[in-house]
């Protein structure tokens, strides 16, 4: 279990946490061999929204070990459906950076963000215009079973 969210965004640094359409809840907890992703496994996402909207999740690599190569930014889009906490299992493969390359492994992976939005370029996923209030996280864990 990487977070219960029990004690809230404690260890987790917040911005624009009050804004209901421009917030923005990272962690570098992914950076510790204790809490990385290994092969095969599936990061895994608890959260409940009170409208349909679409969450984004974004990793980051190589923040501030550039001795590892290039920081870069991998992005996965959550449609949630609102109401039902939803359960969602993501894979590596499943986030793509603005070129469209996939994430190859979780090795490097120093930042985890939940956010409304995410501008990358030109393009934006998610939506500027969150819908109802911020989504619920109840649990975060790494999951067996790798896509």
């Amino acid at each position: 279990m990487i977070d219960d969210f029990t004690h809230g965004w404690g260890d987790w640094y917040t911005l624009s946490a009050d804004n209901p359409h421009h917030w923005e809840f990272s962690t570098r907890k992914l950076a510790d061999p204790k809490w990385r992703g290994q092969a095969g496994q599936r990061l895994t996402v608890e959260v409940r929204a009170e409208k349909p909207n679409e969450l984004v999740v974004v990793l980051t690599e190589n923040v501030f070990r550039s001795y590892r190569g290039k920081q870069k930014e991998f992005a996965a889009l959550l449609k949630l459906v609102g109401r039902d906490t939803q359960a969602v299992p993501l894979g590596p493969k499943d986030f793509r950076a603005n070129d469209g390359e996939a994430l190859s492994s979780w090795q490097n992976v120093d930042l985890l963000s939940f956010r409304a939005y995410h501008e990358r370029g030109d393009k934006l996923l998610g939506s500027k215009g969150w819908a109802g209030p911020q989504p619920v996280f109840t649990k975060l864990w790494w999951q067996a079973g790798g896509k």
